[in-house]
C-alpha cells in the first residue's frame, strides 16, 4: 500500500487517533472528546476517533448540501467512472481493509475478506445499474376524457442529502450499500458509521476521495450513535434516512424524521421451519450456517427451530455434530480459528443473561453455553417455548433454540405472532408444500431450502414489522433514492 494513501486521516501516537472527514478536510473535533475502539478479538485499542460535535455536523450538512446541487449536473457517466475506481482501489487494498476489520469487530479473516469482495462487486453493480434507470412519457389520451394534449414527460431525480447510518457488523457492506448508491444518482452524503466500524469507515471514505469524488459531497462524522445519530436524523436538510441497526432504534428514527423518505433495516428474528420430509443433512448443514456465522451477530441469523414432534429428535443430532465440525472458538488472528467474539462486554453480558432466563424458565442447553469475556460458546437449546425471551425477542448472539409443534399449523401461528417480519426459512422435499406455506407467512421473504440471507444483492430485500420500512436491492435501493418528477406539456390543437 502506498504510504501517503491514508496519511492525512490519523496521526502516528500510539495507539493513532483518526480524525473524522467534515466534507472538505480531515479534522479534529472541537469537542476535544475521543472514543477509544477496543477490539473484541484481544481487548486491544485499535485507535480512537473524534466524538464531532453537533455545530460540526451542521457545518458538514451545509458543505454537502451545496456540493449535491453540482453533483446532480455531473453526468452519470462521470459518476460512474469514480464508483468504479473506488472498487478498484478497495481491491487494491483488500489485505490491509480485510485484516483491519478482522481486528475492529472481530470477524475472521474470510469472513472480512468476503465482506471487502462483495462490497467492491456491489460499488460496481450500483454503477452499472444506475446507467439503466430511465424515466418515461405519457400521453393525456390514455385516461378517459383527455385527449393528446398533454404530455407527461417523467424523469428520475436525486432526493438531495442522504443520512447513511450503518451497523458494526457489516460496516463496509452496509456503508457502500448506502453510499455508491445515493452517489450515483446524484444525491449528497452524509455518512454516520457505527462506533466499532468507525475506524475501517473512515479508510472508505478516503478511497472515495482518492476515486475523484468531490470535495462537499460526502461528510463522515463520528461519535455516539445514539446522540450523534438522533441528531442527525432530525435536521431539516437531511432528505432521506438509510439506516441499518435495531428495531428498537429503527422505530424512533421512524417517529422523529417526519415526511421524508426512509430506508430502514432492522432486525430479524429468523425462523427455520422444518418438515418431515426435509433432507436432513443439507438442512442441518444450512441451520448451523444460519446461525452461527460471525457468532450469530446477523440480522438474518436464524434464531429458533420449529420442528414437528419426532423430525426434531432426528435433526437435533446432526445440528449438534455439525456445530461442532464446523465451527472451532479462538483468536481469530490464528487461521484454524473461525468462531470469535462478540463484539463488546456489553453484548456479551446481554447474550449470557438472555440464557439464564430461558433456563430458568424451562429450556436445556445441549450444546455450548458458556461464556468468556466477549467469547460465547455456539449455543443450542432445546424444549424452548415461543413465549420465551429468547424466542420472542432478537438475540444478537450464537444461541439456536429448538421448539416442537404439534402441526403445521401451528408453526405458522408462531412465525405470524412475531413483532419481527424479516425472513423465514422452509425446509421441504417438496417445493409445493414450501411455496403454499410461503404464502401463509408474513414475512419480507421466504427462502426454500436455504439459510437466511441478504443476498444475492440485486434480489430484493425486506422487512416487515419491525424488521423494516422499504425494499433494498441494487435496482430498488436506486429507486428509493430517487423520485419521479413529471414535466407536463400542453400541445396546442
Amino acid at each position: 500500500m502506498p504510504k501517503d494513501l491514508f496519511i492525512d486521516i490519523f496521526d502516528h501516537r500510539n495507539p493513532p487517533i483518526y480524525k473524522y472527514y467534515d466534507g472538505e478536510n480531515w479534522s479534529t473535533s472541537l469537542s476535544g472528546k475521543l472514543t477509544e475502539i477496543i477490539s473484541p478479538v484481544d481487548g486491544q485499542i485499535v485507535g480512537k476517533i473524534q466524538q464531532v460535535a453537533f455545530a460540526e455536523v451542521d457545518r458538514c450538512l451545509d458543505r454537502v448540501k451545496i456540493a449535491q446541487k453540482e453533483w446532480a449536473k455531473v453526468p452519470i457517466t462521470k459518476r460512474t467512472q469514480i464508483l468504479h475506481l473506488a472498487a478498484d482501489w478497495m481491491r487494491e487494498h483488500e489485505h490491509f481493509l480485510s485484516t483491519l476489520l478482522m481486528a475492529e469487530i472481530g470477524k475472521s479473516y474470510v469472513e472480512s475478506r468476503d465482506e471487502i469482495v462483495r462490497s467492491a462487486d456491489m460499488i460496481e453493480y450500483f454503477s452499472h445499474e444506475g446507467l439503466n434507470m430511465r424515466g418515461e412519457q405519457l400521453s393525456g389520451d390514455a385516461f378517459p376524457g383527455y385527449d393528446q394534449t398533454k404530455i407527461a414527460m417523467i424523469s428520475r431525480v436525486p432526493l438531495g442529502v442522504v443520512a447513511a447510518i450503518s451497523p458494526c457488523n457489516y460496516p463496509i457492506n452496509l456503508s457502500v450499500s448506502k453510499i455508491a448508491p445515493a452517489l450515483i444518482t446524484g444525491n449528497g452524503v452524509i455518512f454516520k458509521p457505527p462506533t466499532n466500524g468507525s475506524i475501517i469507515s473512515l479508510y472508505l471514505t478516503k478511497i472515495f476521495l482518492t476515486a475523484g469524488l468531490p470535495k462537499g459531497l460526502l461528510a463522515t462524522v463520528t461519535g455516539s450513535g445514539s446522540i450523534l445519530g438522533d441528531y442527525l436524523v432530525t435536521q431539516h436538510d437531511v432528505n432521506m434516512v438509510a439506516f441499518t441497526g435495531s428495531s428498537e432504534v429503527g422505530e424512533i428514527i421512524a417517529k422523529k424524521t417526519g415526511m421524508i423518505p426512509l430506508l430502514l433495516e432492522c432486525g430479524g428474528n429468523n425462523p427455520a421451519l422444518v418438515l418431515p420430509d426435509a433432507d436432513l443433512e443439507v438442512t442441518a448443514e444450512e441451520i448451523v450456517k444460519g446461525a452461527f456465522s460471525y457468532s450469530g451477530q446477523r440480522c438474518t441469523a436464524i434464531k429458533y427451530v420449529i420442528c414437528l414432534s419426532g423430525t426434531d429428535e432426528k435433526l437435533l443430532p446432526l445440528v449438534l455434530k455439525k456445530t461442532k465440525a464446523l465451527f472451532k472458538m479462538g483468536d481469530i488472528r490464528i487461521e484454524t480459528n473461525n468462531f470469535g467474539p462478540v463484539i463488546t462486554d456489553e453484548a456479551a453480558h446481554k447474550i449470557e443473561k438472555a440464557l439464564l432466563i430461558a433456563r430458568a424458565e424451562g429450556a436445556k442447553v445441549v450444546l455450548g453455553g458458556k461464556r468468556e469475556g466477549r467469547y460465547i460458546e455456539p449455543t443450542v437449546i432445546i424444549d424452548a417455548k415461543p413465549h420465551m425471551e429468547i424466542v420472542h425477542s432478537e438475540i444478537f448472539g450464537p444461541i439456536l433454540s429448538f421448539i416442537t409443534v404439534k402441526s403445521t399449523e401451528e408453526a405458522v401461528n408462531i412465525i405470524n405472532s412475531s413483532k419481527y417480519g424479516l425472513q423465514v426459512s422452509i425446509f421441504t422435499s417438496d417445493e409445493g408444500t414450501g411455496i403454499k406455506l410461503a404464502a401463509k407467512l408474513e414475512t419480507g421473504s421466504v427462502l426454500i431450502n436455504s439459510k437466511p440471507q441478504r443476498g444475492p444483492d440485486h434480489f430484493p430485500f425486506i422487512g416487515i414489522k419491525s424488521s423494516g420500512i422499504g425494499v433494498q436491492g441494487i435496482k430498488y435501493t436506486l429507486e428509493a433514492m430517487t423520485r419521479f418528477k413529471p414535466v407536463i406539456l400542453n400541445k396546442p390543437h
